[in-house]
């Protein structure tokens, strides 16, 4: 399973990067083999306006050549990464079960 992050229009450090990736084979790992890509993007939307002002998008494509997309906004990166990932998790677990079952 390949996982790639990208931020815009804030760089992430190392250390945030690792995390993150962390945080989404953690969310993600047990569905491996079912798994051929995770795309993650965070993105700050409104500037200094305040609210909440960060959106994540996590792309994850599968290996039977389907797409599943889960997008969140949060006022900061961690909480939002996990709610996300909590998303996504679910979403694959309900695709690779349909899939299993057909």
């Amino acid at each position: 399973m390949q996982i790639i992050i990208n931020s815009h229009p804030v760089p992430l450090d190392a250390v945030t990067v690792t995390q993150m990736e962390r945080r989404i084979h953690f969310a993600l790992g047990r569905f491996g083999n079912a798994i051929n890509r995770v795309s993650v993007r965070l993105m700050a939307m409104n500037g200094v306006k305040g609210g909440a002002n960060k959106q994540c998008l996590i792309v994850v494509k599968l290996q039977k050549g389907s797409k599943i997309l889960i997008q969140g906004k949060g006022v900061d990166n961690d909480s939002l990464l996990n709610h996300c990932a909590d998303r996504i998790s679910r979403a694959v677990a309900r695709a690779t079960r349909a899939a299993v079952s057909i």
